[in-house]
Protein backbone atom coordinates (compact mmCIF):
# COMPACT_ATOMS: atom_id res chain seq x y z
CA UNK A 1 0.00 0.00 0.00
CA UNK A 2 1.62 3.24 -0.86
CA UNK A 3 1.99 6.08 1.98
CA UNK A 4 0.48 9.70 1.23
CA UNK A 5 2.11 11.88 3.99
CA UNK A 6 0.69 15.51 4.22
CA UNK A 7 3.47 18.12 5.97
CA UNK A 8 2.27 21.01 7.10
CA UNK A 9 3.22 24.29 9.15
CA UNK A 10 2.96 22.14 12.52
CA UNK A 11 6.09 19.84 11.06
CA UNK A 12 8.25 23.38 10.94
CA UNK A 13 6.63 24.84 14.60
CA UNK A 14 7.64 21.08 16.02
CA UNK A 15 11.59 22.19 15.08
CA UNK A 16 11.27 25.61 16.64
CA UNK A 17 10.67 27.84 13.37
CA UNK A 18 8.57 31.09 14.02
CA UNK A 19 6.77 30.13 10.61
CA UNK A 20 2.78 31.13 12.36
CA UNK A 21 1.27 34.22 10.55
CA UNK A 22 1.09 36.26 13.85
CA UNK A 23 4.97 35.66 13.93
CA UNK A 24 5.29 37.00 10.66
CA UNK A 25 2.78 40.20 11.05
CA UNK A 26 4.93 40.73 14.31
CA UNK A 27 8.08 40.80 12.15
CA UNK A 28 6.35 43.34 9.83
CA UNK A 29 4.73 45.44 11.83
CA UNK A 30 8.71 45.66 13.88
CA UNK A 31 10.27 46.52 10.21
CA UNK A 32 8.00 49.61 9.83
CA UNK A 33 8.77 50.71 13.40
CA UNK A 34 12.19 50.41 12.82
CA UNK A 35 12.21 52.08 9.46
CA UNK A 36 10.05 54.78 11.46
CA UNK A 37 12.95 55.20 13.90
CA UNK A 38 15.55 55.38 11.18
CA UNK A 39 14.02 57.69 8.84
CA UNK A 40 11.85 59.74 10.86
CA UNK A 41 8.61 58.79 9.01
CA UNK A 42 7.27 55.88 7.26
CA UNK A 43 5.02 54.62 4.55
CA UNK A 44 4.23 51.45 2.40
CA UNK A 45 1.15 50.13 0.79
CA UNK A 46 -0.48 49.14 3.94
CA UNK A 47 0.36 51.17 7.26
CA UNK A 48 1.23 55.53 7.49
CA UNK A 49 3.64 56.27 10.48
CA UNK A 50 4.56 60.07 11.08
CA UNK A 51 5.16 62.10 14.56
CA UNK A 52 2.17 64.64 15.44
CA UNK A 53 3.88 67.50 16.46
CA UNK A 54 7.97 66.59 17.46
CA UNK A 55 10.38 64.12 16.55
CA UNK A 56 11.15 61.92 19.99
CA UNK A 57 14.86 60.69 20.20
CA UNK A 58 13.47 58.07 22.83
CA UNK A 59 10.29 56.67 21.82
CA UNK A 60 9.89 53.34 22.64
CA UNK A 61 7.46 50.68 21.20
CA UNK A 62 7.43 47.67 22.32
CA UNK A 63 6.63 45.09 19.64
CA UNK A 64 7.70 41.33 21.38
CA UNK A 65 3.53 40.91 20.98
CA UNK A 66 1.05 42.26 18.90
CA UNK A 67 -0.91 43.12 22.18
CA UNK A 68 1.82 44.75 23.43
CA UNK A 69 2.77 46.92 20.29
CA UNK A 70 -1.31 47.80 20.25
CA UNK A 71 -0.62 48.93 23.99
CA UNK A 72 2.79 50.97 22.79
CA UNK A 73 1.01 52.41 20.57
CA UNK A 74 -1.86 53.65 22.90
CA UNK A 75 0.50 55.20 25.36
CA UNK A 76 2.32 56.86 22.87
CA UNK A 77 -0.82 58.00 20.55
CA UNK A 78 0.12 61.81 21.71
CA UNK A 79 3.48 61.40 20.15
CA UNK A 80 3.21 59.13 16.79
CA UNK A 81 0.19 58.42 14.43
CA UNK A 82 0.39 55.34 13.41
CA UNK A 83 -2.83 54.40 10.82
CA UNK A 84 -3.17 51.21 9.03
CA UNK A 85 -4.12 52.15 5.66
CA UNK A 86 -5.30 48.64 4.44
CA UNK A 87 -8.84 47.21 5.22
CA UNK A 88 -7.01 43.78 5.00
CA UNK A 89 -4.71 44.41 7.28
CA UNK A 90 -7.06 46.21 9.63
CA UNK A 91 -8.85 43.26 9.94
CA UNK A 92 -5.80 40.96 10.58
CA UNK A 93 -4.60 42.85 13.28
CA UNK A 94 -7.81 42.96 15.08
CA UNK A 95 -8.71 39.27 14.93
CA UNK A 96 -5.01 38.78 16.42
CA UNK A 97 -5.71 41.03 18.97
CA UNK A 98 -8.74 39.39 19.80
CA UNK A 99 -7.53 35.57 19.21
CA UNK A 100 -3.90 35.47 19.45
CA UNK A 101 -3.57 33.65 15.99
CA UNK A 102 -4.39 34.72 12.27
CA UNK A 103 -5.27 32.57 8.91
CA UNK A 104 -4.64 35.38 6.61
CA UNK A 105 -6.05 33.38 3.64
CA UNK A 106 -9.54 32.45 5.72
CA UNK A 107 -9.11 36.43 6.47
CA UNK A 108 -9.12 37.28 2.89
CA UNK A 109 -11.74 34.82 1.77
CA UNK A 110 -14.28 36.75 4.04
CA UNK A 111 -13.40 39.98 2.62
CA UNK A 112 -13.45 39.10 -0.84
CA UNK A 113 -16.84 37.19 0.20
CA UNK A 114 -18.34 40.63 2.07
CA UNK A 115 -16.94 42.63 -1.40
CA UNK A 116 -19.27 40.23 -3.59
CA UNK A 117 -22.36 40.36 -1.27
CA UNK A 118 -21.94 44.14 -1.15
CA UNK A 119 -21.71 43.84 -5.35
CA UNK A 120 -24.57 41.90 -5.33
CA UNK A 121 -27.16 44.25 -3.69
CA UNK A 122 -26.11 46.66 -5.45
CA UNK A 123 -26.18 45.72 -8.82
CA UNK A 124 -26.67 48.90 -10.75
CA UNK A 125 -22.78 49.78 -9.72
CA UNK A 126 -20.51 46.99 -9.81
CA UNK A 127 -17.33 48.69 -11.14
CA UNK A 128 -17.39 50.36 -7.05
CA UNK A 129 -16.63 46.33 -5.56
CA UNK A 130 -14.75 45.24 -8.44
CA UNK A 131 -11.95 48.23 -7.40
CA UNK A 132 -12.45 47.08 -4.00
CA UNK A 133 -11.67 43.55 -4.94
CA UNK A 134 -8.71 44.87 -7.02
CA UNK A 135 -7.43 46.81 -3.54
CA UNK A 136 -7.63 43.80 -1.62
CA UNK A 137 -5.99 41.80 -3.86
CA UNK A 138 -3.25 44.40 -4.06
CA UNK A 139 -2.95 44.19 -0.47
CA UNK A 140 -2.92 40.21 -0.12
CA UNK A 141 0.22 40.49 -2.85
CA UNK A 142 1.77 43.01 -1.18
CA UNK A 143 1.74 40.68 2.22
CA UNK A 144 2.47 37.84 -0.33
CA UNK A 145 6.16 39.63 -1.20
CA UNK A 146 6.44 40.26 2.68
CA UNK A 147 5.50 36.91 3.84
CA UNK A 148 8.46 35.61 1.66
CA UNK A 149 11.05 37.93 3.17
CA UNK A 150 10.36 36.37 6.17
CA UNK A 151 10.12 32.96 5.64
CA UNK A 152 13.37 33.18 3.89
CA UNK A 153 15.08 35.11 7.04
CA UNK A 154 13.03 31.44 8.89
CA UNK A 155 14.42 29.14 6.40
CA UNK A 156 18.26 30.03 6.46
CA UNK A 157 18.04 29.15 10.01
CA UNK A 158 19.74 25.58 11.31
CA UNK A 159 17.04 22.91 11.91
CA UNK A 160 18.21 19.78 13.68
CA UNK A 161 16.49 16.36 13.79
CA UNK A 162 13.57 15.38 16.28
CA UNK A 163 14.40 11.82 17.94
CA UNK A 164 10.23 11.64 17.99
CA UNK A 165 10.37 12.20 14.70
CA UNK A 166 13.13 10.26 13.39
CA UNK A 167 11.43 7.48 14.98
CA UNK A 168 8.42 7.99 13.16
CA UNK A 169 9.76 8.19 10.15
CA UNK A 170 11.75 5.06 10.83
CA UNK A 171 8.74 2.94 12.00
CA UNK A 172 6.67 4.37 9.37
CA UNK A 173 8.07 5.11 6.53
CA UNK A 174 11.34 3.02 6.28
CA UNK A 175 10.53 0.04 4.08
CA UNK A 176 12.52 -2.67 2.35
CA UNK A 177 13.91 -1.39 -1.05
CA UNK A 178 12.57 -2.56 -4.39
CA UNK A 179 9.23 -3.45 -2.47
CA UNK A 180 6.44 -1.68 -4.61
CA UNK A 181 5.20 0.66 -2.16
CA UNK A 182 5.59 4.15 -2.81
CA UNK A 183 5.45 7.54 -0.26
CA UNK A 184 4.38 10.58 -1.65
CA UNK A 185 5.50 13.44 0.86
CA UNK A 186 3.08 16.32 0.04
CA UNK A 187 4.55 19.34 1.26
CA UNK A 188 2.16 22.38 2.64
CA UNK A 189 5.06 24.36 3.73
CA UNK A 190 7.36 26.50 1.52
CA UNK A 191 9.82 25.82 4.06
CA UNK A 192 12.28 22.29 3.38
CA UNK A 193 12.28 20.85 6.65
CA UNK A 194 11.28 17.66 5.42
CA UNK A 195 14.56 17.27 3.46
CA UNK A 196 16.49 16.37 6.95
CA UNK A 197 14.73 12.90 7.39
CA UNK A 198 14.82 11.74 3.84
CA UNK A 199 18.40 9.85 5.09
CA UNK A 200 15.86 7.66 6.20
CA UNK A 201 14.61 6.30 3.02
CA UNK A 202 15.73 4.63 0.63
CA UNK A 203 15.80 7.06 -2.58
CA UNK A 204 13.76 4.55 -4.98
CA UNK A 205 10.79 5.02 -2.14
CA UNK A 206 9.73 8.79 -1.74
CA UNK A 207 9.10 11.82 -3.71
CA UNK A 208 8.71 15.10 -2.30
CA UNK A 209 6.17 17.02 -3.44
CA UNK A 210 6.34 20.80 -2.89
CA UNK A 211 2.62 21.16 -4.08
CA UNK A 212 2.75 24.97 -2.59
CA UNK A 213 6.00 25.50 -4.06
CA UNK A 214 9.23 26.79 -2.66
CA UNK A 215 11.19 29.89 -1.94
CA UNK A 216 13.40 31.24 -3.91
CA UNK A 217 12.17 28.36 -7.09
CA UNK A 218 11.24 30.30 -10.13
CA UNK A 219 10.24 26.98 -11.63
CA UNK A 220 7.91 26.26 -8.64
CA UNK A 221 7.36 29.61 -6.77
CA UNK A 222 4.50 29.47 -3.80
CA UNK A 223 0.90 29.51 -4.09
CA UNK A 224 -0.63 31.42 -1.51
CA UNK A 225 -4.47 31.66 -1.29
CA UNK A 226 -7.68 30.39 -0.85
CA UNK A 227 -8.64 26.53 -1.86
CA UNK A 228 -12.13 26.06 -0.93
CA UNK A 229 -14.37 25.72 -4.39
CA UNK A 230 -16.86 23.48 -2.61
CA UNK A 231 -17.47 26.72 -0.43
CA UNK A 232 -21.44 27.68 -1.75
CA UNK A 233 -20.12 31.22 -2.42
CA UNK A 234 -17.24 30.30 -4.93
CA UNK A 235 -20.20 29.14 -7.68
CA UNK A 236 -20.97 32.54 -6.85
CA UNK A 237 -18.17 34.48 -7.54
CA UNK A 238 -16.95 32.64 -10.06
CA UNK A 239 -20.68 33.09 -12.11
CA UNK A 240 -19.86 37.13 -12.05
CA UNK A 241 -17.52 37.21 -14.84
CA UNK A 242 -14.41 39.00 -13.40
CA UNK A 243 -11.19 37.15 -13.02
CA UNK A 244 -10.24 39.07 -10.56
CA UNK A 245 -12.17 37.50 -8.15
CA UNK A 246 -10.52 34.80 -8.85
CA UNK A 247 -7.10 35.93 -8.35
CA UNK A 248 -5.33 34.49 -5.64
CA UNK A 249 -7.48 30.89 -5.98
CA UNK A 250 -4.63 28.40 -5.58
CA UNK A 251 -6.81 25.84 -7.96
CA UNK A 252 -5.12 28.65 -10.76
CA UNK A 253 -1.79 28.79 -9.51
CA UNK A 254 -1.79 24.88 -9.24
CA UNK A 255 -1.46 25.24 -13.41
CA UNK A 256 2.21 27.28 -12.88
CA UNK A 257 3.49 23.34 -12.37
CA UNK A 258 2.56 19.22 -12.68
CA UNK A 259 2.56 18.91 -9.16
CA UNK A 260 -0.90 19.09 -8.55
CA UNK A 261 -0.88 16.06 -12.07
CA UNK A 262 1.99 14.28 -9.99
CA UNK A 263 -0.47 14.29 -6.72
CA UNK A 264 -3.69 13.16 -8.71
CA UNK A 265 -2.03 10.05 -10.43
CA UNK A 266 -0.06 9.02 -7.18
CA UNK A 267 -3.20 8.73 -5.42
CA UNK A 268 -5.51 7.16 -8.23
CA UNK A 269 -2.74 4.86 -9.24
CA UNK A 270 -2.94 2.57 -5.96
CA UNK A 271 -4.74 1.62 -2.54
CA UNK A 272 -2.59 4.86 -0.27
CA UNK A 273 -2.84 5.46 3.50
CA UNK A 274 -2.25 9.16 5.14
CA UNK A 275 -0.44 10.36 7.33
CA UNK A 276 -1.17 13.69 8.58
CA UNK A 277 2.36 15.27 10.54
CA UNK A 278 1.40 18.98 11.00
CA UNK A 279 -0.88 20.38 9.08
CA UNK A 280 -4.52 21.88 10.60
CA UNK A 281 -6.44 19.90 7.66
CA UNK A 282 -8.36 23.74 7.63
CA UNK A 283 -10.92 24.59 4.82
CA UNK A 284 -7.96 27.14 3.09
CA UNK A 285 -6.98 23.81 1.70
CA UNK A 286 -10.40 22.01 1.41
CA UNK A 287 -10.76 21.44 -2.53
CA UNK A 288 -7.47 19.44 -2.00
CA UNK A 289 -7.94 17.32 0.57
CA UNK A 290 -11.44 16.73 0.18
CA UNK A 291 -9.87 14.81 -2.87
CA UNK A 292 -7.78 12.82 -0.51
CA UNK A 293 -10.54 11.88 1.98
CA UNK A 294 -13.12 10.59 -0.35
CA UNK A 295 -11.17 9.08 -3.02
CA UNK A 296 -11.69 5.41 -3.16
CA UNK A 297 -8.22 4.38 -2.92
CA UNK A 298 -7.71 6.44 0.45
CA UNK A 299 -7.97 3.55 3.23
CA UNK A 300 -6.66 4.75 6.10
CA UNK A 301 -5.71 8.34 8.15
CA UNK A 302 -3.56 8.70 10.73
CA UNK A 303 -3.34 11.49 12.70
CA UNK A 304 -0.06 12.83 14.60
CA UNK A 305 -1.29 14.58 16.74
CA UNK A 306 -0.20 17.61 18.42
CA UNK A 307 0.31 16.55 22.47
CA UNK A 308 -0.45 20.36 24.76
CA UNK A 309 0.73 18.05 27.67
CA UNK A 310 0.14 14.78 28.92
CA UNK A 311 -3.39 15.51 29.26
CA UNK A 312 -4.58 18.05 26.27
CA UNK A 313 -4.16 17.47 22.72
CA UNK A 314 -5.59 18.49 19.30
CA UNK A 315 -6.51 14.89 18.27
CA UNK A 316 -10.32 15.50 18.36
CA UNK A 317 -9.75 19.31 17.08
CA UNK A 318 -8.03 17.46 13.89
CA UNK A 319 -11.04 14.75 13.76
CA UNK A 320 -13.70 18.33 13.71
CA UNK A 321 -11.39 19.70 11.15
CA UNK A 322 -11.19 16.30 8.84
CA UNK A 323 -14.89 15.99 8.88
CA UNK A 324 -15.43 19.33 6.87
CA UNK A 325 -13.90 17.66 4.16
CA UNK A 326 -16.15 14.97 4.12
CA UNK A 327 -19.82 14.94 2.17
CA UNK A 328 -22.96 14.05 3.72
CA UNK A 329 -22.58 11.12 2.14
CA UNK A 330 -19.38 10.04 3.41
CA UNK A 331 -19.12 10.31 6.65
CA UNK A 332 -19.46 6.53 7.27
CA UNK A 333 -16.04 6.22 5.68
CA UNK A 334 -14.99 9.29 7.83
CA UNK A 335 -15.56 7.03 10.93
CA UNK A 336 -14.14 4.05 9.50
CA UNK A 337 -10.57 5.75 8.09
CA UNK A 338 -9.61 7.59 10.58
CA UNK A 339 -8.06 5.81 12.86
CA UNK A 340 -9.30 5.91 16.59
CA UNK A 341 -6.80 8.09 19.25
CA UNK A 342 -5.69 5.05 21.05
CA UNK A 343 -4.19 4.06 17.92
CA UNK A 344 -2.43 6.90 17.41
CA UNK A 345 0.70 9.12 18.32
CA UNK A 346 2.05 12.44 19.51
CA UNK A 347 4.08 14.22 16.69
CA UNK A 348 6.20 14.91 19.35
CA UNK A 349 6.30 14.12 22.99
CA UNK A 350 5.08 16.31 25.61
CA UNK A 351 8.76 17.30 27.39
CA UNK A 352 8.93 16.55 31.28
CA UNK A 353 8.52 19.85 33.48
Amino acid sequence: MNKLVLIGNGFDLAHGLKTRYTDFLLWYLNNTIQDFHKFKEYEDRLVVISFKSFYIDNLSIDCTSINNFKHSLELNKNEIKFNIKSAFLKKLFNITIELNWIEIESVYYDLLKEIYRQREQTPTQPTIYDLKAKQLNDDFDYLKNELQKYLNIVESSKKNQIPDIVEHFKNHFSTVPNTRTQIMFLNFNYTSTIEIYLEYLHHNQYNVNNIHGKLKDEINPIIFGYGDEIDTYYQKIENINSNEYLKNFKSFGYFKTNNYQDFSRFIESNPFKVYIMGHSCGLSDRTLLNKIVEDDNCMEIEIFYYAKSDSENDYIEKTQELSRHFSAKTKHSMRIRIKSFLDSLPLVRCKAE
